[in-house]
């Protein structure tokens, strides 16, 4: 594991946010590296999100279910990472500072992500139109713990 050894949206995004709302997840190397693994009798009790807030999002739960010695992490060694262009890591970016937003809602008891705004302009440039502003709408979705989910209570026996 390198320190500082993240990408883009790691190092500009995710972690001034983990540092500045949760200190001390700070020294998670690599919190958006897609690679985690848990015990199913955890992992069953939190809620994921939809879309790119999902690694912020599972390690803040954890943290805020088990603390932070219920969690580690392990040097995979090699990783393989392709470079986005900007206007997708500035999707993810804003994906994740709802999801962030969200877990300060839960933490505080007061609405902030139904406050905001969750359409993203994106400036485009075409060589022959020019600049034109693009709308997206990015929400992300936290989807309940699967103990909470009918399906899966049935299949499971889950209570």
């Amino acid at each position: 594991m390198q320190a500082g050894g993240g990408g883009r949206v790691t190092e500009l995004t995710a972690r001034p946010l983990l540092n500045l709302f949760y200190p001390e997840l700070s020294g998670v190397v690599q919190p958006l590296s897609g690679e985690y693994g848990g015990r199913r009798s955890a992992l069953e009790k939190i809620p994921f999100f939809s879309g790119y807030g999902v690694e912020t999002g599972l390690l803040i739960d954890v943290y805020e279910k088990y603390g932070i010695q219920g969690i580690a992490q392990v040097d995979l060694l090699e990783r393989i990472h392709h470079n986005q262009p900007l206007e997708a890591l500035s999707k993810m970016s804003f994906a994740i500072i709802q999801a962030v937003l969200h877990k300060q809602e839960s933490r505080f008891g007061r609405a902030v992500v139904e406050e905001v705004n969750k359409s993203m302009k994106l400036i485009r440039y075409n060589a022959h139109s020019g600049y034109s502003l693009g709308v997206e709408e990015i929400a992300e979705r936290e989807r309940p713990p699967m103990v909470e989910v009918d399906e899966y209570i049935k299949i499971f026996n889950r209570n």
